[in-house]
């Protein structure tokens, strides 16, 4: 009985470190919690009115997902940007996404390219009103059915674990309302490219549009990033000290890590439900 309750307790610390590294990991991407801010346990604890068992645990499944870092003296911190970290993750983006359309090109049949061309019309339902956070949405599955096509599951593990590093800093970019709509603006014509070249089965030209795709989401995104102060110009993103961690006209993280400001978000630690 009371290894049955031990596996209990601990099983419902797994799901609530699980619950609180999925709600952090959203506040990361919506901007409320910004690059450099650090994740003090005590605050966190308070905010989702938990002990500090299960925020120890949320963080460290952050750092496993590479949006936070572990750094000396400071503690854990949300992963500050820098342009070094962004070109390494985009040359990456390219060897790897460049492979997948090769091989996504001799799979597409016309389902598949009907598919993406209803996401793209979704899409466009988007830019009238900013809509971001459904576009994201569209985005990844515009993404995730491309490779669908892609008959290489570790090739595909990759791709999609390098875009959940880049993803902090496009969700970052897109904090101002203006840098959001451009973004959807230019991503949309983006994909139209890319299926007008699928349409073609060209692979050469296929692979010289995604190239070109991914390097105008690099400098879209480190040109908003450096408007807005988030980025660092030098040296990677490792917690060392860089420019001020705040947008014009947003509020100031604060240095202590102080995040009190957000409505509490309870969370069961029984279940781990929120």
């Amino acid at each position: 009985m009371r290894q049955t309750n031990l596996a209990h307790r601990i099983n419902a610390i797994q799901n609530t470190a699980e619950v609180i590294a999925q709600s952090l990991k959203e506040m990361i991407y919506e901007a409320e919690l910004k690059p450099g801010q650090p994740l003090i346990q005590e605050r966190i604890a308070e905010m989702f009115e938990v002990s500090r068992v299960p925020v120890r645990d949320a963080l460290q499944l952050l750092i496993s997902m590479g949006i936070a870092v572990n750094v000396p003296r400071r503690g854990v911190i949300v992963r500050p940007l820098s342009r070094a970290l962004l070109a390494e993750l985009f040359e990456i983006r390219k060897i790897l996404e460049g492979a997948a359309l090769r091989r996504a090109i001799r799979n597409a049949a016309p389902a598949h390219l009907r598919r993406l061309d209803g996401l793209i019309k979704q899409q466009s339902e988007c830019l009238g009103g900013g809509d971001v956070k459904r576009y994201t949405k569209l985005d990844d599955e515009f993404h995730q059915t491309l490779y669908d096509l892609v008959d290489n599951a570790r090739l595909v593990e990759l791709i999609l674990a390098n875009w959940e590093m880049i993803k902090q800093a496009r969700c970052a970019s897109t904090a101002m309302p203006a840098h959001g709509k451009a973004w959807i603006a230019t991503s949309i014509q983006r994909h139209k490219r890319v299926l007008a070249a699928l349409k073609h089965g060209d692979a050469e030209a296929a692979c010289a549009t995604i190239f070109e795709n991914i390097d105008s989401s690099e400098r879209e995104i480190t040109a908003c990033l450096r408007e807005m102060g988030w980025i660092e110009n030098s040296g990677e993103a490792d917690g060392t000290p860089g420019k001020p961690q705040h947008a014009r006209g947003d509020a100031v993280a604060r240095p202590d890590g102080r995040i009190e400001r957000q409505p509490a978000r309870r969370v069961n630690s029984r279940t781990g439900g929120a």
